[in-house]
């Protein structure tokens, strides 16, 4: 009888592993820590993102909540290949574009400046060309001539070399696009050469590079412009579309080698998902409304207050009014606007 009683099992003590208990302990200690800094990242890139200061002619312009409504991003694309300055000397921009952007409605509107154009950079007395405020004062010169200019609040600046612009273009694939005329120039002392001919292309980094520098026809800089904001558009409609979705890492780390920036990670979230829609009925495009000046033996592109008005008209970006401005209909005979403050 007692042998068919059901013995209980014995149990027996396991040894405590102490190498699993410890890696435990790391593995939630490391848990905590991500996630403590995640906490803290997301805390300060997307609830509460540092701002950058804004930069306006005056006080009215920066503190107008109208307009500041939208975003304003400059944007600018340094001159480091053909410029004849020496590699420690600051470089002049080849590119001076006005991004601006209704995070509300994702209306998007973009400027393309001359780099010709003439102004007078802050704290200067005579005339310049606009594409010397980068070399003179950097960033915050180039943000307060261009706010100066057109009388917009500047909320961040992105600022590139044609090295970033090469790489970009190739990882996305390269672009297809329609190229009017021929181009060709040749540059022995930059050791430069650009042959594109006329009709349909697909154009890698390298090309696409010469195709957007090119400024040797009878336009000029306003040539150049024209196929920039040509060119900006089609490489936007590639950058964006399905097949690219899989370089975005690798997108990121070449913006991140190239670019500099002071736009926090929020507002690149909202301006991608603006910028996004390129191509589309939403986007505006133009180029600042003026005309070629040479009276002084340099060749300027000159424009006037009416001028800036019916070009920020026309794209539906706000700026400051004043009392005395004079908005005509494309009338340029008022005088040049070749004064600006600091």
């Amino acid at each position: 009888m007692e042998d068919n009683k059901l013995q209980r099992p014995v149990h027996k003590k396991r040894k405590l592993r102490w190498g699993r208990l410890v890696f435990l302990l790391i593995l939630l200690s490391a848990f905590c820590t991500a996630a403590f800094w995640g906490s803290v990242w997301v805390y300060d890139n997307l609830i509460n993102p540092p701002q950058a200061k804004i930069i306006g002619a005056d006080e009215k312009i920066v503190n107008d909540e109208k307009l500041n409504e939208r975003i304003n991003i400059l944007l600018l694309g340094i001159d480091d290949g053909d410029s004849e300055a020496a590699e420690s000397e600051p470089k002049r921009t080849d590119a001076v574009l006005l991004a601006s952007f209704d995070p509300a409605t994702n209306q998007v509107a973009v400027l393309s400046i001359p780099r010709d154009t003439r102004v007078v950079l802050p704290g200067h007395r005579d005339p310049d060309k606009i594409n010397a405020a980068y070399a003179y004062g950097g960033v915050v010169m180039a943000k307060q001539t261009v706010a100066n200019l057109l009388r917009v609040p500047i909320h961040y600046y992105v600022l590139a070399n044609w090295q970033g612009f090469i790489d970009i273009v190739n990882l996305i694939g390269g672009v297809d696009i329609y190229v009017d005329n021929d181009m060709y120039y040749e540059d022995p002392y930059a050791n430069l050469v650009i042959d594109i001919k006329h009709g349909y292309q697909h154009m890698d980094g390298e090309t696409a590079g010469k195709y957007v520098r090119f400024r040797k026809d009878e336009l000029g800089d306003i040539g150049r412009v024209q196929r920039q904001q040509k060119f900006m558009r089609a490489a936007a409609e590639q950058m964006f579309s399905i097949q690219n979705v899989a370089q975005i890492s690798n997108l990121l780390a070449t913006l991140d080698k190239h670019v500099e920036t002071d736009l926090n990670t929020l507002t690149m979230l909202k301006a991608a998902n603006s910028f996004k829609i390129f191509g589309d009925d939403k986007i505006k495009s133009g180029m600042l409304y003026g005309h070629f000046d040479d009276a002084t033996g340099i060749s300027y592109w000159a424009t006037d207050r009416a001028s800036v008005n019916k070009s920020l008209d026309e794209l539906g970006i706000p700026y400051m009014k004043d009392d005395d401005t004079v908005q005509t209909d494309g009338d340029t005979e008022h005088d040049d606007i070749t004064e600006t403050t600091l």
